[in-house]
């Protein structure tokens, strides 16, 4: 989404462009179809050795990619299970910060990685209960140098660069409109 404005990302940058993938994460038909090549990416990029057992990432985010992924498993028969990573931990009920089942080798996903500094908070979290990451994937990467390479393998669906032409094209068209 191109605005005529400035946005505030997650990261606390400003950007006149914002993905809004939630909405489409949202759409049923979207949804069926972002749980198929999810779980098809994370297979082919993940599966060899020993497949992956658990998808996970962030509240609220990444919960409807989550739940795809994991029903869609049960067609693979790659049977995952799914986990999620709140915020702040529960001050009631058992308190938990994450809620779901772990079982390694763990994958987390996001719909868009600007920083990387929620997929860390997944991360360690993940790791502070005693579990390794295989690998993140996300459905779009901004690519702006979020340094998680370094930790961890991650992979995207797409990438900012796919799209940039277009954005660049709309950006200048809105500046000769006088934002």
């Amino acid at each position: 989404m191109v605005r005529n404005h400035e946005v505030t990302l997650s990261s606390g940058e400003k950007s006149y462009y914002y993905y809004d993938l939630k909405k489409i994460s949202l759409d049923p038909n979207a949804i069926n179809l972002i749980g198929d090549l999810l779980l098809e990416e994370i297979l082919l990029k993940f599966g060899r050795g020993e497949r992956v057992k658990s998808v996970g990432g962030m509240a609220s985010g990444a919960v409807p990619l989550i739940a795809a992924v994991v029903m869609k498993s049960t067609n693979s028969n790659s049977h995952m299970t799914g986990f999620y990573v709140r915020k702040e931990r529960k001050t009631y009920g058992l308190q938990k910060v994450i809620e779901g089942k772990i079982i390694e080798p763990v994958v987390i996903v996001d719909d868009v990685i600007t920083t990387g500094n929620s997929m860390r908070e997944v991360i360690n979290a993940v790791k502070e209960e005693g579990f390794d990451i295989r690998g993140v994937f996300t459905l779009l990467d901004r690519e702006e140098n979020h340094g998680l390479k370094k930790l961890v393998e991650c992979y995207s669906l797409f990438r900012h660069s796919d799209f940039a032409g277009y954005i660049d094209e709309q950006l200048e068209r809105k500046k000769n409109e006088g934002m």
